[in-house]
Order: C-alpha cells, then sequence, then structure tokens
C-alpha cells in the first residue's frame, strides 16, 4: 500500500513549497483577508507561511487579489496582526 502524503501548498508570498502544517490558510471575506488557521472558513483559500516577511511579499506582489481572484487588493490589516502577535508569543516562549 502507498504511504498517505501530506498535501503540499505553495505560499503566496515567497513562492515555495510546504506542506499544509507549515503554512497558514487564510480566506477573503467581505474584502478582508481573514487567517483561517482550522482551515474551516468557506471560500476560496490561499496560503501564506505564518511569517512577517512572506505576508509582506504578498501584499507587494498583489498576490492575496490574484489568488482570490479579486480586482481589488483585499484589506490585509486583520492578517498582519495575527501573524505579528504569533511572532511575539513565539519570541516570548523562547
Amino acid at each position: 500500500l502507498r504511504a498517505r502524503m501530506k498535501p503540499v501548498r505553495t505560499c503566496v508570498g515567497c513562492r515555495q513549497r510546504a506542506s499544509q502544517t507549515e503554512l497558514l490558510r487564510v480566506v477573503c471575506v467581505d474584502f478582508r483577508i481573514e487567517p483561517d488557521p482550522q482551515g474551516v472558513l468557506l471560500g476560496r483559500g490561499a496560503w501564506v507561511h505564518p511569517s512577517s516577511n512572506c505576508t509582506k511579499t504578498a501584499i507587494e506582489r498583489r498576490a492575496f487579489a490574484r489568488a482570490f481572484r479579486v480586482l481589488v487588493q483585499p484589506d490585509a490589516a486583520g492578517l498582519i496582526t495575527f501573524i505579528e502577535q504569533a511572532e511575539t508569543m513565539l519570541a516570548t516562549n523562547e
């Protein structure tokens, strides 16, 4: 029997392929980018490394607009806040 492989996705920021467990799924809700860590929100999703660098790169490249197939760049303020809080929590735990 074939071993079950973890699904591989591509980060919209750095364009590197990684497993779903390494990436954060985000969705576009009312032209706002919302983090979906549990993967349960409805709608078209995009994947990004949970880091400020990849998020900023994706915003600069307008990658979220392409991934969600919208003409206007969605508001990423909520996503940026979510990732900055996560990075702060990780830094304090180390």
